[in-house]
């Protein structure tokens, strides 16, 4: 998968808390209140998979879980790229 400009996204490798590999393809870095976050997609996912955002933390990736947080990833998200839309698919887990 790459980018319009030809150059390729970067592909991250996670290991969930069962010591299970999932490759995930990282779409944006965005930084908010002093927090780092990555949007990703499974690699093998379908074109039409939701991507996720998750925050940072040293060398761990961990969900964002506070609505308020995640509200004000996806408005930096919006403003940084104006040709970007975020649809918010709702979860009970979220």
């Amino acid at each position: 998968m790459g980018r319009a400009d030809g150059t390729e996204l970067d592909v991250i490798t996670v290991s969930d808390e069962e010591g299970h590999q999932h490759e995930f393809t990282v779409l944006e870095y965005v930084e908010v209140d002093d927090h780092r976050y990555v949007v990703v997609v499974p690699t093998d996912a379908p074109e039409d998979e939701a991507a996720v955002i998750l925050r940072v933390e040293g060398d761990t990736l961990v969900s964002v879980d506070d609505e308020a947080e995640f509200d004000r990833v996806v408005a930096a998200l919006e403003s940084e790229r104006e040709d970007l839309e975020v649809e918010v698919e709702e979860e009970d887990s979220r």
